[in-house]
């Protein structure tokens, strides 16, 4: 079982990812700071470190920079957590050997496909650097020395001559030399066996196309300009060795990843779901008197979708989404959540602002968009007046409007802090007097019909439930 350490400063984020580490069999250790970080390392060892670039008395890059100079760990493979695209961020932790970057929240698809490539890789991959330029090998090894295994040689035919002894990942040539030039050591290094598709990349203070032409004609990966740019640089040998690896596993992998595929992605909707659930938990656990309030929401509207005639999968997915229509109110104040008495209007707006926080939190979340949907547009109202952006009728998100209905049942249903729950019949009268203004008509009928069938008042939160 592969041991991991779990950086991270932000409570909520560290928990989650750790609960999804843990349920893909990780042995997972956390630290809340960079500091803590290299005491752990230090006492034990660890197959990879996962570390937020973003933390407040250390950045993960210097967490990182630090442990490069400390002989014992200095090796630690790393994938960086990330809420940033900051380039100089990016192009100094490539330089410190990060293998890949997470952003957060991270998904768990990602998270299995980063860790399981950065444990596959078994040592440092190896540039082989060839100019005549003494001074060009020194920042060349300065550039490259931390991440990569970096063999300098200063003419095409020692260059030849280490490619027989040893096959590096990449070759940075350049193309003007003494003797032999960079295009005659390509041809030649392409008859090495062993080396019939190595990625060489020139080195050149040549701009023009004729140049470029003739260098691709040869069949280089890329090419540099001379003075090289450090973010360039490191960006583009970073890709192209990526790419590399990307082709070789792909090559030697893809009987395996056929047999695996079912099986992963089946653990990957059982992980989303979990953290979904969780994160839904998390929310509710702000106000005693709202509590299980998302899981009935989504109970209520998972069963208007089915009445609705939804598809089975659509009907989940409205589901999930329904779980995590409030995650915004996890950044809002206990003292206004649990406020007993009326709001005033800045508590008010801050209460509004919730849609916002929601939608930005799940708005990263590519892989199930309908996430950032739902938080945002639930307080909408079909006439027009609701917030935060005031859409009318159809405008709405479907789902969303299926989620106003099952919401607000539910704030009319439940004992509140200012309130106790309201009889079945005011209920009742509430969805139908709002039908075609706050509701959708079609979507308030349904659960108008629901209400009827439930004589006993049984859809009621009970404090069994929680």
């Amino acid at each position: 079982m592969a041991r991991i350490l779990l950086v991270d400063d932000d409570e909520i984020s560290l928990m989650m990812t750790e609960m999804v580490l843990s349920e893909m069999h990780y042995d997972v250790t956390t630290a809340a700071n960079g500091k803590e970080a290299i005491a752990l390392l230090q006492r034990e060892p660890y197959d990879l470190l996962m570390l937020d670039i973003v933390m407040e008395d250390m950045s993960g890059i210097e967490t990182l920079a630090r442990i490069r100079k400390i002989e014992k760990i200095s090796g630690i493979r790393t994938i960086f957590l990330t809420s940033s695209s900051h380039m100089p961020d990016m192009t100094e932790a490539i330089r410190l050997g990060a293998l890949d970057f997470i952003q957060k929240p991270a998904l768990p698809e990602k998270l299995y496909s980063a860790i399981r490539q950065a444990l596959l890789i078994e040592k440092k991959d190896s540039i082989l650097a060839v100019d005549d330029d003494k001074i060009i090998l020194l920042a060349i090894q300065s550039l490259f020395g931390i991440r990569y295994d970096v063999r300098c040689v200063s003419s095409g035919a020692e260059a030849l001559a280490e490619l027989v002894k040893e096959k590096p990942d990449l070759v940075l040539l350049d193309l003007h030399m003494p003797g032999m030039d960079g295009l005659e050591v390509m041809s030649r290094l392409r008859c090495i066996e062993g080396c019939e598709d190595l990625p060489v990349v020139f080195l050149t203070g040549d701009n023009d196309a004729d140049t470029e032409a003739k260098i691709f004609a040869a069949g280089a990966m890329d090419f540099l300009a001379k003075p090289m740019v450090m973010q360039v640089a490191l960006h583009r040998i970073h890709r192209i060795l990526e790419n590399r690896h990307l082709q070789v596993s792909l090559r030697n992998e893809v009987e395996q990843k056929i047999r695996a595929a079912q099986e992963s992605r089946r653990r990957i909707l059982n992980f989303s779901e979990q953290i979904i659930h969780a994160l839904s938990g998390a929310i509710d656990a702000k106000d005693s008197y709202t509590n299980g309030h998302s899981a009935r929401v989504a109970k209520y509207a998972r069963e208007l979708a089915r009445r609705l005639g939804k598809p089975a999968e659509e009907i989940n997915e409205i589901y999930n989404v329904a779980l995590l229509h409030d995650v915004g109110k996890i950044g809002i104040p206990n003292s206004i959540i649990n406020k007993p008495g009326k709001l005033n209007a800045e508590e008010y707006t801050i209460i509004k602002n919730h849609v916002i926080t929601g939608y930005e939190i799940l708005k990263q979340i590519s892989e199930m968009p309908k996430l950032s949907v739902g938080a945002r547009s639930h307080h909408e109202r079909f006439d027009g007046t609701g917030y935060p952006d005031g859409k009318k009728g159809e405008d709405i998100p479907e789902i969303a409007r299926i989620i106003c209905v099952a919401d607000c049942y539910d704030a009319m249903s439940s004992d509140r802090i200012y309130r106790k729950a309201l009889p079945q019949f005011m209920v009742r009268e509430e969805i139908e007097r709002n039908k075609g203004t706050q509701f959708d008509p079609k979507i308030a009928e349904v659960m108008l019909q629901m209400i009827d069938e439930d004589v006993e008042y049984k859809m009621k939160r009970r404090k069994e439930e929680d």
